[in-house]
C-alpha cells in the first residue's frame, strides 16, 4: 500500500505535538533541578541561621557568666537527619552550653547536628554538620568562631572579665567521602 503524502495540516499538527513533548520534557527537567537547588539553599540557610543563633547565645553567655564547657552534637545520631530530618525535643538540649545560650530549637525539623567546642577561656567554635542531600550521610560542615576580648583579671579573680564577645564569620565546606 503506497504511503499517503502528508498534508500541510497534518504536518503542522505532528510538528506541534513533537514540540509540545520536547517542551514538557525540558520544563520537567528544569522543575526538578530547580526544586533540588531550592531545597539545598533552604537547608544551607537553616544551618547558617542555627549556627549564628547558637554562637550569638554563647557570646551573650560569656559576657554575663563565662564560656561554657564543650557540648555534644545534637542530635547525637546523624542518621536521624536523613530524609525529612528530625524534630528535636527539649531533653536533647540539656548540655550546659545550650542552656547558657538559651538555645533549644524544638520548633522545626533539623537537618544539622549542632555543637560547641570550648578552646580556651576566651574562645571556641560552634559547629553545624548537615545532611543537605537528605541521603543519610553527612555532607556539609559549617563552623564559626566565638571570640571574646578579655580584660586582665586581678590576682585571685574566679574568672576572667569578658569585655565583649561575638561570633566570627561562618565557614562552610563539603565533606568528601
Amino acid at each position: 500500500m503506497p504511503a499517503k503524502p502528508l498534508s500541510g495540516k497534518r504536518l503542522v499538527v505532528m510538528g506541534g505535538a513533537v514540540l509540545a513533548v520536547v517542551a514538557i520534557g525540558i520544563f520537567v527537567a528544569f522543575a526538578f533541578i530547580g526544586r533540588k537547588q531550592l531545597v539545598r539553599a533552604s537547608l544551607l540557610s537553616e544551618g547558617r541561621r542555627r549556627l549564628g543563633d547558637f554562637g550569638e547565645g554563647l557570646a551573650r553567655c560569656a559576657v554575663s557568666a563565662e564560656l561554657p564547657p564543650s557540648s555534644p552534637l545534637v542530635p547525637a545520631d546523624p542518621k536521624t537527619l536523613a530524609g525529612p530530618g528530625r524534630v528535636t525535643t527539649a531533653s536533647d538540649w540539656q548540655a550546659e552550653a545550650f542552656r547558657c545560650a538559651h538555645f533549644a530549637p524544638t520548633d522545626a525539623t533539623s537537618h544539622f547536628q549542632i555543637g560547641w567546642t570550648r578552646e580556651s577561656d576566651a574562645n571556641g567554635t560552634v559547629r553545624a554538620i548537615g545532611d543537605i542531600d537528605q541521603d543519610g550521610k553527612l555532607d556539609t560542615v559549617m563552623t564559626a568562631p566565638v571570640l571574646c576580648k578579655v580584660q586582665s583579671s586581678p590576682a585571685g579573680a574566679p574568672r576572667p572579665t569578658m569585655l565583649e564577645c561575638g561570633i566570627g564569620p561562618i565557614h562552610e565546606e563539603a565533606i568528601s567521602e
